[in-house]
């Protein structure tokens, strides 16, 4: 990896994580089970397969890197879903700990397969 691919991706995820504080600072919590994390997540997993999708021939590109690698990669966060988890299994709270896991899992999953699929028809179909 060069310096300007490093760069690409630093720049991403300046702007990956400052819109992560962005989109927490709107998203009232309304409850004690994380949505704000959940909608981080696969919103940021659907970002991710648009990228994926846009880009099928050239994935070492600076603006492929920036947006897949930067920007998705500081968006979501891997860690709050992990501490949100590990708090309700402490606190005895194991429903709301498998159901944040599974629908995180399959959730992001889905977010991933429909925004690269979405990008792909819209290739295909101008």
């Amino acid at each position: 990896m060069n310096s300007k691919q490093i760069s690409a991706i630093f720049f991403g995820g300046a702007v990956g994580a400052f819109a992560r504080w962005a989109l927490l600072e709107v998203l009232p919590i309304v409850t004690q089970w994380p949505w704000h994390i959940l909608i981080i997540n696969i919103s940021g997993s659907a970002a991710l397969g648009i990228v994926v999708g846009l880009f099928t021939k050239n994935r070492n590109g600076l603006v492929f890197l920036a947006a897949g690698g930067g920007f998705c990669g500081a968006f979501t966060t891997f860690s709050s879903f992990s501490v949100e988890i590990a708090s309700s299994i402490k606190t005895e709270e194991y429903f709301d700990a498998v159901s944040f896991l599974t629908a995180s899992v399959i959730g992001g999953l889905a977010a991933y397969q429909i925004g690269k699929f979405v990008i792909r028809q819209t290739k295909a179909h101008p």
